[in-house]
């Protein structure tokens, strides 16, 4: 029985492939865990839609991957080559999305739908798809930049935009590297979107051993960091279907809590892959900054922050004006941490956010910079209220 054979399947990302009594392939879908994706189709009140695709489904075969971003790639690797009748029935052209490769020295990644294919004028636009959904490319794009920096800008400007400063783009803006290394880093992309994962990892340990051997120690490093995300795609860089989605694994949040100086104390909260973790969060009461001054509170905060042994940000978000930014900005180069900090400040009736940086922002990231920003606030005042009400008792 069908439903007898599901319970052999792994627990693991990949593909499953829908059969017929012919054994033609009628649909291809992806799943996080295909044990339980598959165990859905077998479940009461399905849609009338899914009913009838599974009527016609006499066998279910899967093939495993190493991640969900694999496993999204290969999906639309089978959609086109088969053609299954009901990927096709049930899919929106309009929605459907490919990634494209300028043709340019320095070239550049972008999304694009099915009705936009017929505006690009390059002769054969070097493009991959298609996919189901826009909106998974765009997730699984964010987890691969992490790893291999690339260009997204539609105009090169003459400086280096956010994406720069965050490290996920080597900035030919300013010549940071040149034509020959950033074709290597677009043909190291475009092998992920071939499923070559394994000449990726080997490009990526030639670049090492070279930088090794020319006691470049600290790209060494990097590029190990790189090959290790790679490798262990599905536990760092799965795509989630949570509602806060994020490039950054750990971003802190800092925020100053006083009323004219009193009982001033400082908030630090931490986001791992774009949930509160508050376990981590911390809580200063301010021991060297009299009067109301909170920049110089944030660099008392700061500093203590960092003679701490706790796990180093991926991004620092501060609540606060530019003074505070710099502060932040200023600790961290002094100790050498290539720390990008981001300020969300709102206004003197909290309603307007002011953002501290450059004026690209990845648009998914706005909405947890926020998350963040709120929860520091509140985890400020919180203790300040704490402090204010044992004074008033005591």
């Amino acid at each position: 029985m069908l439903k007898n054979k599901i319970t052999n399947f792994p627990s693991k990302p990949g593909v499953y492939l829908m059969k017929d009594t012919a054994g033609k392939i009628v649909y291809v879908g992806k799943a996080v865990s295909l044990k339980e994706r598959v165990r859905s189709y077998f479940q009461k009140n399905l849609p009338i839609k899914t009913i009838r695709q599974m009527e016609q489904v006499c066998d279910i075969e899967y093939i495993e991957t190493d991640s969900e971003i694999e496993a999204l790639l290969l999906e639309s690797k089978l959609v086109k080559k088969y053609s299954p009748k009901y990927n096709i029935d049930l899919k929106d052209d309009k929605s459907r999305a490919y990634v494209h490769f300028s043709r340019e020295n320095y070239s550049r990644i972008s999304i694009l739908r099915e009705t936009q294919l017929h505006e690009l004028k390059e002769k054969n636009p070097l493009i991959y798809g298609p996919f189901q959904s826009a909106g998974q490319v765009r997730q699984a794009l964010e987890q691969i930049r992490k790893i291999i920096p690339y260009r997204s800008c539609k105009v090169m400007p003459k400086k280096r935009c956010l994406y720069g400063y965050l490290g996920l783009c080597e900035m030919p803006c300013e010549q940071r590297i040149d034509e020959e290394g950033y074709r290597k880093r677009i043909r190291q992309v475009r092998d992920f979107f071939e499923g070559k994962k394994s000449r990726v990892i080997s490009s990526l340990k030639n670049e090492m051993k070279l930088a090794a051997k020319s006691h470049a120690f600290e790209s060494a490093a990097k590029i190990r960091d790189r090959i290790f995300a790679i490798e262990h795609l599905s536990q760092v860089f799965a795509i989630q279907d949570s509602s806060s989605e994020t490039v950054f694994t750990r971003i802190e949040g800092y925020d100053i809590s006083n009323i004219s100086g009193v009982y001033a104390t400082g908030s630090m909260v931490v986001f791992i892959n774009g949930e509160s973790e508050k376990s981590e969060y911390r809580k200063f009461k301010i021991k060297t900054v009299q009067g109301a001054n909170d920049t110089a509170m944030m660099r008392e905060v700061i500093r203590r922050r960092f003679r701490n042994t706790w796990d180093k940000p991926d991004l620092i978000l501060i609540d606060g004006g530019r003074g505070q930014v710099g502060v932040a900005v200023k600790i961290l180069k002094d100790l050498k941490l290539g720390i990008p900090v981001v300020g969300l400040a709102k206004g003197p009736d909290r309603k307007k956010d002011e953002l501290i940086t450059s004026q690209v922002l990845p648009r998914s990231e706005i909405k947890v910079f926020k998350q963040v920003r709120d929860e520091a606030h509140r985890f400020a005042k919180g203790y300040y209220q704490k402090l204010h009400r044992k004074k008033l008792v005591s």
